[in-house]
């Protein structure tokens, strides 16, 4: 399932009917006329289809994001911040509702795994330094003539945590070239809506903004793209008529889950000190993992969640000392780090376990996309180009899940030892290949 929505709807058949296609999209989807009395913790976000949205005054619910559907002539501004994370207006299609969800879901996630890896720092005696000297950063606008749009310039940035600066196309190619850009809003008129895919895609692969807010602005009776925009990777999409406060509400949410990406990425750091760190390969070490896991498995069994390990180890790491000496191995453990980190999410952990073994630890991820990424780490690697030896390096991974919502759950949660067991399964098979722990 791609995320469990509470449905509130007033109207039991298009209730329903909404259910369905939710459903057909892999939402694990519960109906409802109002907020249900049960735990909130098991869903994921509201969307909320009733006449009138009413604000959430139910504490236990009030950290769930909600997307409202609204009357096409409705203002968004009186809904966005008040009574809703976002909100879509009738008619719509059907890939743009899902792609909202989606997004929305993801930035939940997000959310709640930087506050469980706080935690887990918190735990281990270390916290993050805050940033006493934060600087207004720019998100750049650009445009086919290099200014700034009218529904942009009405919007006061003086309490927002960025500025807006104009750029045309031509100079944000170049700007591009030079540094990280933290968020850029793309004005698409008439001319160029059929480029955008292309620069959407482009935005995403390059290395100077993987990670940026995108935004983008359509004309709007050209507003039928947006869901292609969400799809091809923009964070969100408005109409160039959205209201100054729309518009605000819109890159603040996008530049807030930007931060907390950032900071889930730049957890890491944390670990410089030498007591969760692996000097060599700059990863978490074995203490930071296995104090981790358990904060993960706490989570998995109190919130219906999952964790999945794979635990990897280099093959015929000993030989590659031994024929190209420990500084060519120390190479090929910074190269396969480097290829591991490189991978997984924001939101996944990976970290050294001692020698040539590692172990990742994916919280609530399918079961079939961790044995896709296990697979595709074994190719990664197998592709790996050093200069340090001569031969090609591959490794053998054991993947062990702990889903306690599952049938086939296992009574232990160690899913550690029972990962390691899987690895040496693979290593009995012939190495080089992925091998999955059964208690059976």
């Amino acid at each position: 399932m791609s995320g469990h929505v509470l449905l509130i709807g007033d109207d039991g058949p298009a209730r329903n009917a909404l259910r369905d296609r939710l459903q057909h999209a892999l939402f694990n989807v519960t109906p409802s006329a109002q907020l249900m009395t049960t735990d909130p913790d098991q869903y994921d976000c509201i969307l909320d289809t009733r006449s009138h949205v009413e604000r959430n005054t139910s504490i236990a619910y009030e950290t769930l994001p909600i997307l409202a559907l609204c009357d096409p002539k409705q203002d968004l501004s009186t809904i966005l911040g008040n009574t809703a994370e976002d909100a879509l207006r009738t008619p719509f299609q059907d890939r743009e509702l899902i792609a909202r969800i989606r997004a929305m879901i993801r930035r939940r996630h997000a959310s709640r795994e930087l506050k469980l890896r706080e935690g887990t720092n918190r735990a281990l005696g270390f916290n993050e330094s805050p940033d006493i000297f934060a600087h207004k950063k720019t998100c750049f606008v650009v445009t086919r003539t290099g200014a700034l749009p009218r529904a942009l310039a009405q919007v006061d940035t003086t309490t927002l945590p960025f500025m807006f600066r104009a750029k045309s196309r031509e100079d944000f190619q170049s700007l591009l070239s030079e540094r990280n850009i933290d968020a850029v809003l793309f004005d698409f008129d008439l001319s160029t809506t059929d480029q955008a895919p292309n620069i959407l895609l482009d935005l995403r692969a390059h290395p100077n903004t993987r990670y940026a807010a995108i935004l983008c602005m359509y004309a709007a009776d050209r507003l039928d793209k947006a869901y292609e925009a969400l799809e091809l990777g923009a964070d969100d999409v408005f109409v160039d008529t959205a209201t100054s406060a729309e518009i605000q509400h819109r890159i603040t949410l996008q530049w807030n889950a930007k931060d907390t990406n950032a900071a889930l990425r730049q957890s890491n750091q944390i670990g410089l000190y030498a007591a969760v760190t692996d000097t060599l390969t700059g990863l978490f070490n074995r203490r930071y993992a296995m104090t981790h896991i358990q904060h993960l498995c706490k989570v998995a069994q109190t919130k219906n969640g999952s964790v999945t390990a794979l635990m990897i180890d280099i093959d015929h790491f000993k030989a590659v000392n031994d024929t190209f000496g420990h500084f060519a191995g120390d190479q090929v453990l910074i190269a396969v780090a480097d290829t591991l980190k490189s991978a997984v999410r924001a939101s996944d952990l990976v970290a050294r376990m001692g020698g040539e073994e590692f172990v990742i630890l994916l919280p609530d991820i399918k079961e079939r996309d961790a044995k896709r990424l296990a697979d595709r780490l074994c190719q990664l690697v197998r592709k790996m180009q050093l200069d340090a030896i001569t031969e090609s390096v591959t490794i053998s991974i054991g993947v062990c899940r702990y889903d306690p919502t599952s049938l086939m759950t296992y009574v232990n949660p160690d899913i550690l030892k029972q990962a390691d067991t899987a690895l040496y399964t693979a290593k009995r098979n012939g190495r080089d290949q992925v091998s999955y722990f059964t208690q059976f």
